[in-house]
């Protein structure tokens, strides 16, 4: 049987040094803020070779290599040089426990991934997008929150760190041998898109729903992280008929929906890591209750999805900050009419 050594925060390794689960102090100090290796958390001491916050795979697969992205507070990086620390042994481990296996499924397209997914690959697929999630939070706390320099502060101190503690422990289980138990997972959601022309990536995020879209050509993925596969049952009518393919804008649409989910939910699912051997992730499942729906909470979190797109939008004859106005109000829809009947793929305004 093996051991562990658990240190009086809760942090664990086990006799070979090698880093099992981090505690909520230990993850929030050595990885978000000194940025030590954020799989093992060693310190800058040994070889470094850093990890792209998306995956080299990915980057020649979309073209991204020389492209930039927008960040928050205005500039703009090349995707080819965004990355978070991480040391060479686990930026090998990780290629081949989750990078490699899923990069052969997604390249191979939208049925290729679908048929993985309904032949025992959706857990794999669903770890993946957590490591995604949590590079890219993880990668704010270099981030400054402005360009001046006389305004201090990093993007990541705005953060909630015990919503991406969970995160950072799913998405780097494997790498320490800690097996995840399925009632852990959450929903996880696939779309074919018909992707605007020269536009074969997309991405977007947000850390209180614990929820994420990217978009790989044609190939939609949408995960919430933290719901233990709830939301999928609490949206199941409403999802049952859409568009196909659904066009960019009703798949943000969709993506506030699964948010606006998630947030409702009353008493949340608690998560720990337990140390028997093998180490295991669990949770406690509460009965599943709702907070009274509050159609803004969904408004607002469409209309903060849209992002580039919010300057196309139309809705009542209006455009810009009027238009993303109403939307806020929770009552518009660019997949169902007022009859709740699915409307055009291809519809841009109300």
């Amino acid at each position: 049987m093996k051991a562990f050594v658990v240190g009086p925060d809760g942090t664990a390794d086990d006799f070979d040094g090698r880093r099992i689960f981090f505690s909520f102090q230990n993850f929030k100090d050595e990885v978000c803020r000194k940025g030590n290796c954020f799989v093992c958390g060693a310190a800058r001491n040994r070889t470094f070779n850093d990890e792209h916050v998306f995956p080299n795979w990915l980057l020649r697969l979309c073209g991204l290599q020389q492209e930039t992205l927008t960040l928050p507070n205005g500039n703009k990086v090349k995707y080819g040089t965004y990355k978070i620390p991480c040391c060479s042994a686990c930026n090998s481990l990780l290629g081949d426990i989750c990078e490699t296996p899923i990069s052969k499924v997604i390249s191979a397209g939208f049925q290729a991934t679908v048929d993985f997914v309904n032949t025992g690959g959706a857990n794999a697929l669903k770890v993946w997008l957590c490591l995604i999630f949590l590079k890219v939070h993880l990668r704010d706390f270099k981030n400054k929150i402005a360009l001046d320099n006389r305004i201090p502060g990093v993007i990541g101190d705005e953060y909630e760190l015990g919503e991406l503690h969970h995160v950072h422990a799913i998405a780097r289980a494997a790498t320490a041998g800690i097996k995840i138990d399925d009632d852990v997972f959450g929903t996880l959601a696939l779309f074919q898109i018909e992707p605007p022309p020269n536009a074969d990536f997309d991405y977007c995020d947000n850390l209180p729903g614990r929820g994420m879209l990217i978009r790989i050509k044609d190939l939609a993925l949408l995960h919430i992280i933290d719901d233990c596969d709830a939301t999928a049952g609490m949206l199941s009518e409403k999802m049952q008929y859409l568009p196909h393919p659904i066009s960019g804008i009703q798949l943000r649409e969709v993506y506030a929906h699964y948010l606006a989910a998630n947030i409702h939910i009353k008493d949340r699912p608690v998560f720990r890591t337990e140390f028997p051997y093998p180490p295991k992730i669990s949770v406690d499942l509460p009965e599943l209750g709702f907070h009274p729906y509050e159609p803004t909470v969904f408004g607002k979190l469409f209309a903060g999805a849209l992002g580039t797109m919010a300057e196309n939008v139309v809705v009542d004859g209006k455009r810009g900050k009027e238009a993303i106005e109403i939307i806020e109000t929770g009552n518009v829809s660019f997949i169902f009419d007022e009859n709740g009947k699915v409307k055009s793929a291809h519809l841009y305004q109300t």
